[in-house]
Protein backbone atom coordinates (compact mmCIF):
# COMPACT_ATOMS: atom_id res chain seq x y z
CA UNK A 1 0.00 0.00 0.00
CA UNK A 2 1.67 3.23 -1.09
CA UNK A 3 0.82 6.10 1.07
CA UNK A 4 -0.60 9.44 -0.77
CA UNK A 5 1.85 12.48 -1.53
CA UNK A 6 0.01 14.12 2.33
CA UNK A 7 1.58 11.43 4.32
CA UNK A 8 2.38 11.86 7.24
CA UNK A 9 4.66 9.81 10.52
CA UNK A 10 1.32 9.45 12.04
CA UNK A 11 -0.48 7.93 8.73
CA UNK A 12 3.25 5.75 8.39
CA UNK A 13 3.14 4.51 12.03
CA UNK A 14 -1.44 3.69 11.02
CA UNK A 15 0.09 1.41 8.10
CA UNK A 16 2.31 -0.15 9.84
CA UNK A 17 0.34 -1.17 12.93
CA UNK A 18 -2.16 -2.23 10.56
CA UNK A 19 0.16 -4.80 9.00
CA UNK A 20 0.96 -5.85 12.92
CA UNK A 21 -2.31 -6.19 13.63
CA UNK A 22 -3.22 -8.20 10.52
CA UNK A 23 -0.58 -10.33 9.82
CA UNK A 24 2.06 -10.50 12.23
CA UNK A 25 2.52 -12.56 15.54
CA UNK A 26 4.16 -11.80 18.78
CA UNK A 27 7.88 -11.37 18.64
CA UNK A 28 7.63 -11.37 14.54
CA UNK A 29 10.85 -9.17 13.27
CA UNK A 30 9.13 -6.67 11.01
CA UNK A 31 10.68 -5.84 7.44
CA UNK A 32 13.68 -3.38 7.47
CA UNK A 33 13.50 0.65 7.73
CA UNK A 34 14.57 0.24 3.76
CA UNK A 35 11.70 -2.26 3.06
CA UNK A 36 9.21 -0.23 4.90
CA UNK A 37 10.59 2.78 3.23
CA UNK A 38 9.46 1.20 -0.16
CA UNK A 39 6.34 -0.70 0.61
CA UNK A 40 4.67 2.79 1.94
CA UNK A 41 6.86 5.16 -0.49
CA UNK A 42 8.04 7.33 2.13
CA UNK A 43 11.20 8.33 3.31
CA UNK A 44 13.24 6.29 5.72
CA UNK A 45 13.28 9.00 8.49
CA UNK A 46 9.80 8.93 7.93
CA UNK A 47 9.69 5.37 8.99
CA UNK A 48 12.29 5.65 11.62
CA UNK A 49 10.12 7.98 13.22
CA UNK A 50 6.98 5.81 13.00
CA UNK A 51 8.83 3.31 14.59
CA UNK A 52 9.99 5.01 17.58
CA UNK A 53 6.00 6.32 18.00
CA UNK A 54 5.30 2.51 17.81
CA UNK A 55 7.92 1.55 20.53
CA UNK A 56 6.61 4.20 22.43
CA UNK A 57 3.40 3.02 22.75
CA UNK A 58 4.59 -0.22 23.40
CA UNK A 59 4.06 -2.15 20.22
CA UNK A 60 7.07 -2.72 19.00
CA UNK A 61 10.84 -2.65 20.34
CA UNK A 62 14.06 -2.02 18.62
CA UNK A 63 17.46 -3.66 19.41
CA UNK A 64 20.22 -2.01 17.25
CA UNK A 65 22.14 -4.50 14.99
CA UNK A 66 19.20 -6.70 15.56
CA UNK A 67 15.92 -5.57 14.18
CA UNK A 68 12.72 -4.31 15.38
CA UNK A 69 10.14 -7.16 16.95
CA UNK A 70 6.61 -6.80 17.47
CA UNK A 71 5.73 -7.53 21.04
CA UNK A 72 1.65 -6.49 20.91
CA UNK A 73 -0.63 -6.93 17.96
CA UNK A 74 -3.67 -5.82 19.97
CA UNK A 75 -6.52 -3.91 18.24
CA UNK A 76 -7.28 -2.61 21.76
CA UNK A 77 -6.71 1.49 22.26
CA UNK A 78 -2.46 1.03 23.58
CA UNK A 79 -0.69 3.50 25.67
CA UNK A 80 2.67 3.75 27.03
CA UNK A 81 1.89 4.34 30.53
CA UNK A 82 5.30 5.90 30.88
CA UNK A 83 4.31 8.99 28.81
CA UNK A 84 1.77 11.11 30.05
CA UNK A 85 -0.73 12.11 27.28
CA UNK A 86 -4.11 13.53 27.45
CA UNK A 87 -7.11 10.66 27.09
CA UNK A 88 -8.08 12.69 23.95
CA UNK A 89 -4.75 12.80 22.16
CA UNK A 90 -4.36 8.39 23.10
CA UNK A 91 -7.67 8.29 21.09
CA UNK A 92 -7.20 10.24 18.51
CA UNK A 93 -3.66 8.56 17.57
CA UNK A 94 -5.91 5.26 17.30
CA UNK A 95 -7.49 5.97 14.33
CA UNK A 96 -10.85 6.78 17.13
CA UNK A 97 -12.77 9.53 17.35
CA UNK A 98 -12.50 11.39 20.87
CA UNK A 99 -16.19 12.31 22.29
CA UNK A 100 -17.85 12.90 25.91
CA UNK A 101 -21.46 11.63 26.31
CA UNK A 102 -21.54 13.38 29.95
CA UNK A 103 -19.98 16.39 31.15
CA UNK A 104 -20.69 17.38 34.53
CA UNK A 105 -19.21 20.09 35.93
CA UNK A 106 -19.53 22.74 38.80
CA UNK A 107 -17.50 24.38 41.94
CA UNK A 108 -16.74 23.00 45.08
CA UNK A 109 -15.00 22.95 48.72
CA UNK A 110 -11.73 20.67 48.44
CA UNK A 111 -12.25 17.66 50.65
CA UNK A 112 -9.20 16.44 52.86
CA UNK A 113 -7.84 14.01 50.81
CA UNK A 114 -7.81 15.71 47.30
CA UNK A 115 -6.62 18.70 49.03
CA UNK A 116 -4.16 16.66 50.45
CA UNK A 117 -3.00 15.54 46.87
CA UNK A 118 -3.26 19.09 45.00
CA UNK A 119 -0.95 20.94 48.03
CA UNK A 120 -3.83 23.33 49.43
CA UNK A 121 -6.16 24.00 52.51
CA UNK A 122 -9.11 22.09 52.87
CA UNK A 123 -12.33 24.06 51.75
CA UNK A 124 -10.98 25.77 48.89
CA UNK A 125 -12.65 25.97 45.92
CA UNK A 126 -11.63 23.63 43.00
CA UNK A 127 -13.11 23.10 39.55
CA UNK A 128 -14.82 19.29 39.47
CA UNK A 129 -15.15 17.76 36.55
CA UNK A 130 -17.27 14.26 35.42
CA UNK A 131 -16.74 13.05 32.51
CA UNK A 132 -17.03 9.64 30.31
CA UNK A 133 -15.41 9.46 27.15
CA UNK A 134 -16.01 7.70 24.64
CA UNK A 135 -13.74 6.26 21.47
CA UNK A 136 -16.40 6.22 18.10
CA UNK A 137 -19.37 6.94 20.57
CA UNK A 138 -18.30 3.89 22.64
CA UNK A 139 -17.81 4.49 26.05
CA UNK A 140 -14.37 3.74 27.53
CA UNK A 141 -13.48 5.71 30.12
CA UNK A 142 -15.11 7.25 33.34
CA UNK A 143 -13.08 10.05 34.54
CA UNK A 144 -13.29 12.53 37.47
CA UNK A 145 -10.90 15.91 37.74
CA UNK A 146 -10.41 18.27 40.22
CA UNK A 147 -8.48 21.05 39.48
CA UNK A 148 -6.95 24.12 41.12
CA UNK A 149 -9.50 26.91 40.50
CA UNK A 150 -8.61 30.06 39.03
CA UNK A 151 -10.76 32.92 38.19
CA UNK A 152 -13.57 33.01 35.48
CA UNK A 153 -12.61 28.83 35.00
CA UNK A 154 -15.97 27.50 35.50
CA UNK A 155 -17.35 30.10 32.92
CA UNK A 156 -14.41 29.14 30.04
CA UNK A 157 -15.17 25.35 30.46
CA UNK A 158 -18.91 25.37 30.39
CA UNK A 159 -18.65 27.51 27.23
CA UNK A 160 -15.70 25.43 25.44
CA UNK A 161 -16.10 22.05 26.75
CA UNK A 162 -12.84 21.48 25.79
CA UNK A 163 -11.98 17.82 25.54
CA UNK A 164 -8.59 17.40 26.28
CA UNK A 165 -7.80 18.88 29.41
CA UNK A 166 -4.33 19.41 28.67
CA UNK A 167 -5.59 21.57 26.07
CA UNK A 168 -7.74 23.35 28.64
CA UNK A 169 -4.64 24.47 30.71
CA UNK A 170 -3.26 25.80 28.14
CA UNK A 171 -5.36 28.55 28.34
CA UNK A 172 -3.88 29.86 31.34
CA UNK A 173 -0.41 29.56 30.57
CA UNK A 174 0.14 26.25 32.30
CA UNK A 175 1.34 23.52 30.76
CA UNK A 176 1.28 19.55 32.36
CA UNK A 177 4.57 17.97 32.90
CA UNK A 178 4.81 14.89 34.60
CA UNK A 179 1.96 12.69 36.83
CA UNK A 180 2.60 10.69 39.74
CA UNK A 181 0.57 7.59 38.98
CA UNK A 182 -1.23 4.66 41.14
CA UNK A 183 -2.62 1.82 39.14
CA UNK A 184 -5.23 -0.91 40.75
CA UNK A 185 -7.39 -3.46 39.54
CA UNK A 186 -10.79 -3.26 40.11
CA UNK A 187 -14.13 -4.12 39.33
CA UNK A 188 -16.72 -2.15 37.57
CA UNK A 189 -19.58 -1.12 40.25
CA UNK A 190 -23.11 -0.37 40.12
CA UNK A 191 -22.07 3.56 39.30
CA UNK A 192 -19.15 2.25 37.33
CA UNK A 193 -21.89 0.23 35.32
CA UNK A 194 -24.54 2.74 34.54
CA UNK A 195 -22.03 5.15 33.54
CA UNK A 196 -20.18 3.10 31.20
CA UNK A 197 -23.62 1.61 29.78
CA UNK A 198 -21.93 -1.72 30.84
CA UNK A 199 -24.43 -5.05 30.88
CA UNK A 200 -22.52 -7.10 33.35
CA UNK A 201 -19.11 -6.14 35.95
CA UNK A 202 -16.22 -5.72 33.91
CA UNK A 203 -12.70 -5.52 35.17
CA UNK A 204 -11.38 -2.30 35.12
CA UNK A 205 -8.39 -0.28 35.49
CA UNK A 206 -8.30 2.36 37.96
CA UNK A 207 -5.58 5.09 37.56
CA UNK A 208 -4.96 7.30 40.57
CA UNK A 209 -3.36 10.62 38.78
CA UNK A 210 -1.37 13.94 40.12
CA UNK A 211 -1.26 16.28 37.33
CA UNK A 212 2.25 18.51 37.93
CA UNK A 213 3.31 21.51 35.39
CA UNK A 214 6.49 22.50 34.05
CA UNK A 215 7.24 24.35 37.66
CA UNK A 216 6.87 20.93 39.85
CA UNK A 217 3.89 22.07 40.90
CA UNK A 218 0.26 19.91 41.65
CA UNK A 219 -2.55 21.34 39.47
CA UNK A 220 -5.01 18.85 38.59
CA UNK A 221 -5.78 14.65 40.79
CA UNK A 222 -7.37 12.60 37.99
CA UNK A 223 -9.53 9.32 39.10
CA UNK A 224 -9.76 7.37 35.53
CA UNK A 225 -11.33 4.25 35.20
CA UNK A 226 -10.43 2.03 32.01
CA UNK A 227 -12.42 -0.83 30.55
CA UNK A 228 -10.18 -3.43 30.51
CA UNK A 229 -11.11 -4.96 27.81
CA UNK A 230 -10.41 -1.75 25.34
CA UNK A 231 -7.81 -1.39 26.96
CA UNK A 232 -3.82 -2.26 27.16
CA UNK A 233 -1.21 0.28 29.03
CA UNK A 234 2.00 -1.06 28.47
CA UNK A 235 5.62 0.04 30.21
CA UNK A 236 8.62 -1.17 28.74
CA UNK A 237 11.37 -2.62 31.00
CA UNK A 238 14.79 -2.59 29.62
CA UNK A 239 18.21 -4.07 30.84
CA UNK A 240 20.83 -1.24 32.16
CA UNK A 241 24.08 -1.15 30.51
Amino acid sequence: MKLTSKTLTTQAKEAILEMINNSLDVMTKLPSENELSARLGVSRNTVREALKTLENDGVVSTRHGVGTFVIRNSNNIISNITILDSFTKIITSHGYIPGSLSNYVDIRPCSDEIASKLGVNPGEDILYIERIRTADGVPVIYVEDYLIYKEGMYEEYTKVQTQSLFDFWNKYGIKMAFSNCNIKAVVSDDKLMKALRLKESKAMLYLQQTHYCTKGIPVMYSDSYFISDKFDFSLIRKVMD
